[in-house]
Protein backbone atom coordinates (compact mmCIF):
# COMPACT_ATOMS: atom_id res chain seq x y z
CA UNK A 1 0.00 0.00 0.00
CA UNK A 2 1.54 3.45 -0.83
CA UNK A 3 1.03 6.29 1.24
CA UNK A 4 1.11 9.60 -0.60
CA UNK A 5 1.03 12.79 1.44
CA UNK A 6 -0.98 15.48 -0.38
CA UNK A 7 -0.08 19.59 1.14
CA UNK A 8 -2.53 22.04 0.28
CA UNK A 9 -4.95 19.96 -0.50
CA UNK A 10 -8.20 21.87 -0.27
CA UNK A 11 -6.68 23.86 -3.23
CA UNK A 12 -8.12 23.65 -7.08
CA UNK A 13 -4.99 21.80 -8.26
CA UNK A 14 -5.19 19.49 -4.75
CA UNK A 15 -8.92 18.77 -4.56
CA UNK A 16 -8.56 17.93 -8.15
CA UNK A 17 -5.54 15.73 -7.54
CA UNK A 18 -7.42 13.94 -4.48
CA UNK A 19 -10.34 13.64 -6.58
CA UNK A 20 -8.60 11.54 -9.23
CA UNK A 21 -6.28 9.15 -7.10
CA UNK A 22 -9.69 7.99 -4.90
CA UNK A 23 -9.94 5.28 -7.83
CA UNK A 24 -6.92 4.42 -7.75
CA UNK A 25 -5.72 0.76 -6.03
CA UNK A 26 -3.27 0.06 -3.38
CA UNK A 27 -2.73 3.75 -2.46
CA UNK A 28 -3.81 5.63 1.10
CA UNK A 29 -4.42 9.49 0.68
CA UNK A 30 -3.06 11.71 3.35
CA UNK A 31 -4.26 15.03 2.59
CA UNK A 32 -3.61 18.24 4.17
CA UNK A 33 -4.49 22.18 4.55
CA UNK A 34 -5.07 25.16 7.05
CA UNK A 35 -9.00 24.94 5.66
CA UNK A 36 -11.47 22.93 8.29
CA UNK A 37 -13.03 21.37 5.50
CA UNK A 38 -11.81 19.82 1.95
CA UNK A 39 -14.65 20.79 -0.36
CA UNK A 40 -15.35 17.58 -1.45
CA UNK A 41 -16.93 14.84 0.36
CA UNK A 42 -14.85 11.55 0.60
CA UNK A 43 -16.46 10.30 4.07
CA UNK A 44 -17.25 6.72 2.48
CA UNK A 45 -13.51 6.56 1.21
CA UNK A 46 -10.98 4.18 3.46
CA UNK A 47 -7.99 4.79 1.99
CA UNK A 48 -8.47 8.60 2.22
CA UNK A 49 -7.83 10.80 5.62
CA UNK A 50 -8.00 14.86 5.45
CA UNK A 51 -6.31 16.66 8.87
CA UNK A 52 -6.80 20.76 8.78
CA UNK A 53 -3.47 21.88 10.26
CA UNK A 54 -1.08 24.63 9.83
CA UNK A 55 2.33 23.38 8.15
CA UNK A 56 4.21 25.76 10.51
CA UNK A 57 3.14 24.09 13.27
CA UNK A 58 4.92 21.19 15.22
CA UNK A 59 1.24 18.78 15.13
CA UNK A 60 1.73 18.96 10.98
CA UNK A 61 5.27 17.14 11.12
CA UNK A 62 4.46 14.63 14.15
CA UNK A 63 1.37 13.97 11.64
CA UNK A 64 3.82 13.05 8.61
CA UNK A 65 6.06 11.63 10.93
CA UNK A 66 3.49 8.86 12.12
CA UNK A 67 2.33 8.46 8.47
CA UNK A 68 5.92 7.91 6.87
CA UNK A 69 4.51 8.91 3.69
CA UNK A 70 6.40 6.77 0.44
CA UNK A 71 5.55 10.25 -1.49
CA UNK A 72 4.69 14.01 -1.05
CA UNK A 73 2.78 16.13 -3.14
CA UNK A 74 3.79 19.38 -2.01
CA UNK A 75 1.30 21.91 -3.01
CA UNK A 76 0.92 24.22 0.12
CA UNK A 77 1.69 27.88 -1.16
CA UNK A 78 0.66 31.91 -0.62
CA UNK A 79 -0.45 33.10 -3.85
CA UNK A 80 -1.33 36.64 -2.47
CA UNK A 81 -0.73 37.89 1.15
CA UNK A 82 -4.25 39.41 2.45
CA UNK A 83 -3.83 42.82 4.28
CA UNK A 84 -3.43 40.18 7.59
CA UNK A 85 -0.65 38.21 6.96
CA UNK A 86 2.65 39.82 7.38
CA UNK A 87 5.61 38.74 4.83
CA UNK A 88 6.96 36.95 7.22
CA UNK A 89 4.45 34.71 7.76
CA UNK A 90 3.87 34.00 3.94
CA UNK A 91 7.49 32.94 4.55
CA UNK A 92 7.40 30.35 6.21
CA UNK A 93 4.70 28.94 4.88
CA UNK A 94 6.24 28.94 1.49
CA UNK A 95 9.90 28.48 2.59
CA UNK A 96 10.56 27.93 6.25
CA UNK A 97 7.65 24.91 6.02
CA UNK A 98 8.90 23.02 2.62
CA UNK A 99 12.76 22.91 4.38
CA UNK A 100 11.31 21.46 7.51
CA UNK A 101 9.20 18.72 5.31
CA UNK A 102 11.84 18.01 2.66
CA UNK A 103 14.55 17.06 6.09
CA UNK A 104 11.84 15.07 7.72
CA UNK A 105 10.64 13.28 4.10
CA UNK A 106 14.68 12.29 3.88
CA UNK A 107 14.74 11.24 7.52
CA UNK A 108 11.38 9.19 6.62
CA UNK A 109 12.83 7.45 4.24
CA UNK A 110 10.21 9.19 1.75
CA UNK A 111 10.53 7.75 -2.08
CA UNK A 112 9.66 10.88 -3.60
CA UNK A 113 8.83 14.53 -2.92
CA UNK A 114 6.61 16.42 -5.88
CA UNK A 115 7.11 20.31 -5.49
CA UNK A 116 5.24 22.59 -7.51
CA UNK A 117 6.63 25.85 -7.52
CA UNK A 118 6.19 28.54 -10.41
CA UNK A 119 7.72 30.07 -13.62
CA UNK A 120 7.96 33.38 -11.66
CA UNK A 121 10.81 32.08 -9.89
CA UNK A 122 12.89 32.77 -13.24
CA UNK A 123 12.30 36.12 -12.10
CA UNK A 124 11.41 38.95 -14.15
CA UNK A 125 14.66 40.14 -15.45
CA UNK A 126 15.79 42.12 -18.82
CA UNK A 127 17.87 39.11 -19.95
CA UNK A 128 14.13 36.63 -19.46
CA UNK A 129 14.32 37.02 -23.41
CA UNK A 130 12.86 34.16 -25.70
CA UNK A 131 11.64 30.63 -24.29
CA UNK A 132 13.33 29.97 -21.11
CA UNK A 133 14.17 26.16 -20.84
CA UNK A 134 14.97 24.50 -17.12
CA UNK A 135 18.34 25.08 -16.76
CA UNK A 136 17.95 29.07 -17.16
CA UNK A 137 18.86 30.81 -13.98
CA UNK A 138 16.29 31.05 -10.97
CA UNK A 139 17.28 34.32 -9.78
CA UNK A 140 13.22 35.25 -8.59
CA UNK A 141 12.03 38.96 -7.33
CA UNK A 142 13.02 40.04 -3.64
CA UNK A 143 10.04 42.93 -4.26
CA UNK A 144 7.82 40.78 -5.28
CA UNK A 145 7.26 37.62 -2.73
CA UNK A 146 5.81 35.60 -4.52
CA UNK A 147 8.95 35.18 -7.36
CA UNK A 148 11.66 35.17 -4.22
CA UNK A 149 9.78 32.38 -2.30
CA UNK A 150 9.15 30.11 -5.45
CA UNK A 151 12.97 31.00 -6.20
CA UNK A 152 14.18 29.74 -2.37
CA UNK A 153 12.26 26.72 -3.22
CA UNK A 154 14.28 25.78 -5.88
CA UNK A 155 17.43 26.22 -4.32
CA UNK A 156 16.10 24.42 -1.53
CA UNK A 157 15.63 21.47 -3.94
CA UNK A 158 18.48 22.25 -5.49
CA UNK A 159 20.39 21.40 -2.13
CA UNK A 160 18.55 18.44 -1.53
CA UNK A 161 19.13 16.78 -4.38
CA UNK A 162 22.90 16.66 -3.48
CA UNK A 163 22.25 16.27 0.34
CA UNK A 164 19.60 13.73 0.26
CA UNK A 165 20.23 11.30 -2.92
CA UNK A 166 18.15 8.98 -2.14
CA UNK A 167 15.03 11.25 -2.21
CA UNK A 168 13.87 11.06 -5.15
CA UNK A 169 12.35 14.44 -6.51
CA UNK A 170 10.04 16.51 -9.25
CA UNK A 171 9.63 19.90 -9.64
CA UNK A 172 7.00 20.95 -11.93
CA UNK A 173 6.96 24.53 -12.49
CA UNK A 174 3.87 25.77 -13.84
CA UNK A 175 3.09 29.02 -16.18
CA UNK A 176 -0.15 30.64 -15.37
CA UNK A 177 -2.84 27.90 -14.49
CA UNK A 178 -6.40 28.23 -15.83
CA UNK A 179 -8.88 25.78 -14.93
CA UNK A 180 -12.48 25.81 -13.62
CA UNK A 181 -13.22 27.88 -10.39
CA UNK A 182 -10.09 29.19 -10.58
CA UNK A 183 -9.33 33.12 -9.37
CA UNK A 184 -6.08 34.79 -8.78
CA UNK A 185 -4.11 38.43 -10.07
CA UNK A 186 -4.30 37.23 -14.00
CA UNK A 187 -8.28 36.23 -13.77
CA UNK A 188 -8.70 39.87 -12.24
CA UNK A 189 -7.25 41.46 -15.38
CA UNK A 190 -9.59 39.20 -17.51
CA UNK A 191 -12.10 40.74 -15.61
CA UNK A 192 -10.68 44.74 -16.29
CA UNK A 193 -12.88 46.90 -18.81
CA UNK A 194 -9.55 47.59 -20.88
CA UNK A 195 -6.29 45.57 -21.05
CA UNK A 196 -3.73 47.68 -20.42
CA UNK A 197 -0.13 46.74 -21.35
CA UNK A 198 3.62 48.14 -21.94
CA UNK A 199 4.36 50.09 -25.05
CA UNK A 200 6.80 48.07 -26.79
CA UNK A 201 6.48 45.01 -24.87
CA UNK A 202 4.15 42.11 -25.83
CA UNK A 203 3.59 40.43 -21.95
CA UNK A 204 3.53 37.59 -23.28
CA UNK A 205 1.84 34.62 -21.23
CA UNK A 206 1.93 30.72 -20.77
CA UNK A 207 -1.11 28.90 -19.58
CA UNK A 208 -1.33 25.61 -18.67
CA UNK A 209 -4.77 24.01 -18.24
CA UNK A 210 -5.48 22.74 -14.36
CA UNK A 211 -6.33 18.90 -15.44
CA UNK A 212 -3.10 19.01 -17.10
CA UNK A 213 -0.85 20.00 -13.70
CA UNK A 214 -3.06 16.79 -11.56
CA UNK A 215 -1.89 14.22 -14.77
CA UNK A 216 1.51 15.17 -14.75
CA UNK A 217 1.67 14.93 -11.31
CA UNK A 218 -0.26 11.96 -10.79
CA UNK A 219 2.38 10.18 -13.24
CA UNK A 220 5.39 11.91 -11.34
CA UNK A 221 3.87 9.74 -8.61
CA UNK A 222 3.44 6.58 -10.29
CA UNK A 223 6.76 6.55 -12.31
CA UNK A 224 10.64 6.74 -12.31
CA UNK A 225 10.64 10.03 -13.42
CA UNK A 226 12.90 13.02 -11.57
CA UNK A 227 14.03 16.54 -12.44
CA UNK A 228 12.63 19.86 -12.96
CA UNK A 229 10.14 20.73 -15.86
CA UNK A 230 8.46 23.83 -16.83
CA UNK A 231 4.98 23.42 -16.89
CA UNK A 232 2.91 25.26 -20.26
CA UNK A 233 1.03 24.87 -23.07
CA UNK A 234 2.06 25.26 -26.68
CA UNK A 235 2.53 28.36 -27.59
CA UNK A 236 2.21 32.10 -25.88
CA UNK A 237 -0.29 34.50 -25.56
CA UNK A 238 0.09 38.48 -25.96
CA UNK A 239 -1.53 41.09 -23.90
CA UNK A 240 -2.77 42.79 -27.12
CA UNK A 241 -3.97 38.53 -28.03
CA UNK A 242 -5.56 38.34 -24.59
CA UNK A 243 -7.01 41.32 -25.33
CA UNK A 244 -8.71 40.20 -28.90
CA UNK A 245 -10.06 37.23 -27.05
CA UNK A 246 -12.06 38.73 -24.39
CA UNK A 247 -13.39 41.17 -27.26
CA UNK A 248 -11.94 44.45 -24.87
CA UNK A 249 -9.88 47.24 -26.38
CA UNK A 250 -6.02 46.84 -25.71
CA UNK A 251 -4.03 50.28 -24.85
CA UNK A 252 -0.40 49.96 -24.34
CA UNK A 253 0.91 52.51 -22.23
CA UNK A 254 4.49 54.35 -21.77
CA UNK A 255 5.81 52.19 -18.39
CA UNK A 256 7.16 55.94 -17.23
CA UNK A 257 3.15 56.75 -17.38
CA UNK A 258 2.31 53.44 -15.46
CA UNK A 259 4.66 53.75 -12.90
CA UNK A 260 3.50 57.29 -12.04
CA UNK A 261 0.00 56.62 -12.36
CA UNK A 262 0.56 53.44 -9.96
CA UNK A 263 2.97 55.19 -7.43
CA UNK A 264 -0.17 57.76 -6.46
CA UNK A 265 -3.29 55.37 -7.23
CA UNK A 266 -2.22 52.44 -4.86
CA UNK A 267 -1.09 54.55 -1.26
CA UNK A 268 -4.75 55.58 -2.00
CA UNK A 269 -6.28 52.39 -2.21
CA UNK A 270 -7.47 52.45 -5.93
CA UNK A 271 -5.41 49.91 -6.93
CA UNK A 272 -3.87 46.62 -5.92
CA UNK A 273 -0.77 46.89 -8.12
CA UNK A 274 2.43 49.32 -7.35
CA UNK A 275 4.85 51.01 -9.93
CA UNK A 276 7.19 47.30 -9.45
CA UNK A 277 4.46 45.20 -11.11
CA UNK A 278 5.14 47.20 -14.50
CA UNK A 279 8.34 45.22 -15.24
CA UNK A 280 6.21 41.68 -14.70
CA UNK A 281 4.62 42.67 -17.78
CA UNK A 282 8.09 43.73 -19.76
CA UNK A 283 10.27 41.18 -18.73
CA UNK A 284 7.66 38.16 -18.20
CA UNK A 285 9.40 34.45 -18.39
CA UNK A 286 8.36 32.43 -21.13
CA UNK A 287 8.42 28.42 -20.40
CA UNK A 288 9.64 26.45 -23.14
CA UNK A 289 7.92 22.83 -23.12
CA UNK A 290 9.88 20.19 -24.68
CA UNK A 291 11.36 19.09 -21.93
CA UNK A 292 7.69 17.91 -20.41
CA UNK A 293 6.61 17.04 -23.82
CA UNK A 294 9.64 14.73 -24.01
CA UNK A 295 9.79 13.09 -20.57
CA UNK A 296 6.18 12.24 -19.98
CA UNK A 297 3.73 10.31 -21.72
CA UNK A 298 0.84 12.70 -20.63
CA UNK A 299 0.75 15.87 -23.42
CA UNK A 300 -0.93 19.11 -22.65
CA UNK A 301 -4.78 19.05 -24.02
CA UNK A 302 -4.36 23.01 -24.38
CA UNK A 303 -2.25 25.36 -26.32
CA UNK A 304 -2.25 28.50 -24.20
CA UNK A 305 -4.23 30.19 -26.39
CA UNK A 306 -6.89 27.43 -25.85
CA UNK A 307 -6.53 26.94 -22.20
CA UNK A 308 -7.51 30.80 -22.66
CA UNK A 309 -10.35 30.09 -24.55
CA UNK A 310 -12.02 27.45 -22.45
CA UNK A 311 -11.24 29.35 -19.58
CA UNK A 312 -13.37 31.92 -20.91
CA UNK A 313 -16.10 29.57 -21.92
CA UNK A 314 -16.44 28.59 -18.49
CA UNK A 315 -17.24 32.04 -17.11
CA UNK A 316 -19.67 32.36 -19.63
CA UNK A 317 -21.13 29.44 -18.51
CA UNK A 318 -21.18 29.98 -15.25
Amino acid sequence: MMKILITGAAGCVGRRLIQSLTDQHGTSIFATDIKPELGIDLQNNESFSYQALDICQDEFYQWVEQIKPDVIVHLASILQISPAMPREKAYDIDVVATQKLVDLAAQLGCQKFIVTTSGASYGYWPENTGWLTEDHPKKGNKDYFYSAHKAEIEAIMAQAKSQYPALKQVILRPGTILGPDFDGPIVNLFQQKMITGVAGYPGPFVFIWSEDVVAYIQEAMFSDIEGDYNLAGDGSVSMAQIAKTLNKPYVPLPSWLIEGALSILKPLGLTQYGPEQVKFVKYRPVLANDKIKNTFNHQPRYTSQQALEQFLALQKDA
